[in-house]
Parts: C-alpha cells; sequence; structure tokens
C-alpha cells in the first residue's frame, strides 16, 4: 500500500501536466459550425466567409503596433487561417462592436488555450468565463517558462493599459463617459489598485480609489461621472468624474504609474484617418 500512493500521486502530476500541455479535448464539446475563417486581422481577431468579425473569448494579444502583435497575428494565421473551425459559445456571445465571442476550435485544439500556451495572449476577462482556472493555469505555464509576451522584452508590469478611447461617439463635451480606459490585472495574483494613478498627455492625472483586481480581470475608467463599482464578479467600473472632456481626439498617451510614481505603462492613442 505504501508504494501505491506515491504512485498514484505521481499519475495524478501527470495527468494535470498533460491537461495543462494538450488544450484540446479537455474542453466541452457543445458547438456550433463547421465555418471557414477566411481572413486573421491579429492573434485575437479573424473573419468568416460570410464577413462577420470574431473575437477569441477569455484572451488578449498584442495590438497593432505594440510589440509582438506580428508575431501572435502570424502565429493565429498559421492555425486557423482558411480552415474549417467550430465555435463554443459563453454567456455573452457578441461586443458592442458586432464581433462575435467564442472559443475557436480546429479540429480538437482551442485556438485560445494554444495562444495563451505558447505566450502569445495574456488571459483577458470581462465578465465571468468558464474556463479562467484552466487559462490561467496555461499563462502561468508560458510567464514560468519565459515564452512570447512573458520573455526578457515582454510585458513586465502588472497592469497593463488594453483600450484607450480617445474620441467617444458625437461630441466628447456631450457624452464624456464615451471616453474611457480598459486596464486589466496581467500579474499572477490580485492587485489593489489604491494609490495608482493614470494620466494623459497634458498632465491631468487621476488617482485610483480602493478596489481589488483579480488576475486577468478588467477595469474601465470612464471621463464622467458615475457610480464606481469596486467589487464583484464582472468587469470594475471606475469614473473620473470630470466635468470636460480628457482625452484629445487628435492623438493622446494615457500613462499609468504606481502608487511610488514610477511608470508601469502607457498607450499612445492615434487618430485612425478616414
Amino acid at each position: 500500500m505504501k508504494k501505491i500512493i506515491p504512485f498514484l500521486i505521481l499519475l495524478s502530476l501527470f495527468a494535470l501536466g498533460s491537461l495543462l500541455q494538450t488544450p484540446t479535448s479537455v474542453f466541452a464539446q457543445n458547438r456550433e459550425g463547421p465555418f471557414r475563417v477566411k481572413k486573421v486581422i491579429d492573434g485575437d481577431t479573424v473573419v468568416f466567409n460570410n464577413g462577420r468579425h470574431l473575437r477569441y473569448l477569455g484572451i488578449n494579444t498584442p495590438e497593432r503596433g505594440e510589440p509582438f502583435w506580428r508575431k501572435a497575428r502570424d502565429y493565429n494565421a498559421r492555425m486557423v487561417k482558411g480552415r474549417m473551425v467550430e465555435l463554443e459559445f459563453g454567456n455573452i456571445t457578441e461586443d458592442k462592436y458586432g464581433r462575435i465571442l467564442a472559443y475557436l476550435y480546429v479540429k480538437e485544439k482551442m485556438a485560445n488555450a494554444q495562444l495563451l500556451k505558447v505566450g502569445w495572449a495574456h488571459l483577458f476577462v470581462l465578465a465571468p468565463i468558464k474556463y479562467y482556472r484552466d487559462f490561467f493555469g496555461l499563462q502561468e505555464e508560458a510567464r514560468t517558462k519565459g515564452m512570447g509576451i512573458w520573455g526578457k522584452r515582454g510585458f513586465k508590469g502588472g497592469l497593463k493599459i488594453t483600450r484607450l478611447n480617445a474620441n467617444a461617439e458625437g461630441d466628447d463635451r456631450y457624452n464624456l463617459n464615451g471616453e474611457y480606459v480598459r486596464i486589466c490585472n496581467i500579474s499572477p495574483r490580485s492587485i489593489n489598485i489604491k494609490g495608482f494613478s493614470l494620466s494623459d498627455r497634458g498632465g491631468k492625472q487621476y488617482t485610483f480609489p480602493w478596489a481589488v483586481l483579480r488576475p486577468g480581470y478588467t477595469l474601465l475608467l470612464f471621463t464622467g461621472e458615475g457610480r464606481n463599482m469596486v467589487e464583484g464578479e464582472d468587469q470594475l467600473r471606475l469614473y473620473w468624474g470630470a466635468r470636460y472632456p480628457i482625452w484629445n481626439n487628435k492623438g493622446d498617451t494615457a500613462y499609468l504609474r504606481n502608487p511610488e510614481g514610477r511608470l508601469i505603462d502607457s498607450l499612445v492613442y492615434k487618430r485612425r484617418r478616414k
């Protein structure tokens, strides 16, 4: 009996290792499709033959202009471009831009999980997702190995600005909460953001109140007024309380600093040409 117990422990560890290394059939099989991928936009967005855009659920890859965005896009393209794929949906099936939100499978391999495994994506939670623990494990395995975005020249800080929406719909002066910044916790632990600050290129600054951001979860900081949501299972929502627009529509930069004032991340906004 004494010899059997260590063997069973070893067998359990091997099974866990296999789960993390092969993000395939361990995931649910309730899928829809098949659909053919016509075009790959970047590491986490593709276009189907019918013209619909799909955004991978639960992950985020570097955006155009950021380090590694091309590598993430090319890896994604090698996996899915021209292939017949199937989709599994979560609680939210579409974002505000009309893009489909789903887990994408090529045969038995989930592209969302594979991108995390090789280090070209980080966990990205706007609302609770069913594969949170699996995705977190794959991300941390890649981080430990220094793969992709977790390498020497990769992401360093615990918080990352993932979007600066500087140009609100309509007149910014009458749509202050159409301006917002989104920040994600890309670290392996929860972070109390009290004392962190965000500023624009002109020096206007917002200091964050007490709020705990879980690993992979996100927060939105709106320019106008509203009721802060500093805890819960969904995306945190904070309000600058400004009476005038903060961000310059023609171009601006968001700077994120820790409580000691050290710059930990920045994101440049450039107005898109029509």
